[in-house]
């Protein structure tokens, strides 16, 4: 079974309960969209179990690529981008990365700088698009004459990938594809945050599977297979 996950934001009890939950074994794939850091008080305990369970795979982030930012080898660089990290919630994570050895924290950023940001699935002969925060559709069909999918991913800009909000979820996306993303919690796309994907019922070609389960509603897992919804709520 193929399952996605987004926005884990260091909150492994939740995390684990879920994968419980979902009976999830070496058989199955989770894709992780990106967020597993940050907010939450447990980040580096989440980020060790996906590194080393080789069938999770995590996408890119914007919390994630906040951290290369800030721990970057460039001073200049690395002031300014350590500002934005710690006021988005990554004073925790900075303490314990600091206390591990070298090797490892070399190894956790070789991680990081490695992941993609977006990856394209087929199941049951219907094409998903999986990324963190959505893809930035409008102006790239301006500049192509052709609405088609794979000339609309080539041209996406990583900064969309990672941060992009309204110019996503209140536009048509892909043709012939289901966009899954994170970034966005359900609360601020629907005033049900019940414990439930948030699925657009104007276009029907994106899903959001944020819960926002670090602000006290759901950690959210979707199951490609059967589209089958899972849900754990904040304890």
């Amino acid at each position: 079974m193929i399952y996605c996950i987004s926005d884990i934001h260091g909150c492994y009890d939740e995390f684990m309960e879920l994968l419980q939950k979902i009976n999830f074994n070496s058989n199955d794939t989770l894709y992780i969209l990106g967020d597993v850091i940050d907010r939450g008080n447990a980040s580096m305990k989440c980020l060790k179990y996906v590194i080393n369970t080789p069938n999770i795979y995590l996408l890119l982030g914007n919390h994630e690529k906040m951290m290369i930012s800030a721990l970057d080898n460039s001073y200049a660089k690395q002031k300014k981008y350590l500002e934005i990290w710690l006021y988005n919630g990554g004073a925790d994570v900075l303490r314990d990365y600091n206390k591990l050895p070298s090797d490892e924290q070399k190894s956790i950023m070789e991680y990081f700088i490695n992941l993609s940001s977006i990856k394209e699935v087929k199941i049951n002969e219907q094409n998903y698009v999986l990324v963190h925060a959505g893809l930035n559709v409008v102006d790239v069909v301006k500049k192509i004459p052709i609405f088609s999918t794979a000339p609309i991913l080539i041209n996406q800009k990583r900064e969309d990938l990672l941060w992009i909000r309204e110019k996503f979820f209140h536009n048509k996306a892909l043709p012939k594809s289901i966009t899954i993303f994170g970034h966005t919690p359900k609360f601020m796309l629907s005033s049900q945050n019940d414990g439930k994907v948030w699925r657009d019922k104007r276009y029907n070609d994106k899903i959001g599977i944020d819960g926002g389960c670090v602000y006290g509603g759901y950690l959210l897992a979707l199951r490609l297979d059967d589209m089958a919804e899972f849900a754990v709520k904040k304890h």
